[in-house]
């Protein structure tokens, strides 16, 4: 019975996340987050520890290679207030979208 319900919940997570690309909330979220990541440093603080891991390997390195290695520091560095703000942006929405 639980795999009946992923699939349901899966189905419905498919609905809202096109009806959030098709009303353009997403690419609104979108720029809300880069800008809050920019403002906080986030940003330059990732990009400098991939130029820094670039030149420490003198041979070449993947972005696969950089993604590996540096999205847990990078999810686990946005600051708590970003999130809950991109949190409450995208809750507003999906409690739009359902009906009552």
């Amino acid at each position: 019975m639980p795999a009946r319900n992923e699939g349901r919940y899966d189905h419905l997570f498919a609905q809202l996340r096109r009806r959030m690309a098709e009303s353009g909330e997403w690419d609104r979220i979108c720029a809300q987050l880069r800008q809050q990541l920019n403002e906080s440093g986030w940003r330059d603080d990732f990009k400098n520890r991939c130029k820094e891991e670039l030149a420490r390997t003198n041979e070449g390195v993947s972005f696969e290679s950089l993604m590996d290695e540096f999205r847990p520091q990078a999810e686990a560095a946005v600051s708590p207030a970003v999130k809950e703000h991109i949190k409450s942006m995208i809750r507003r929405y999906v409690e739009s979208q359902v009906e009552s």
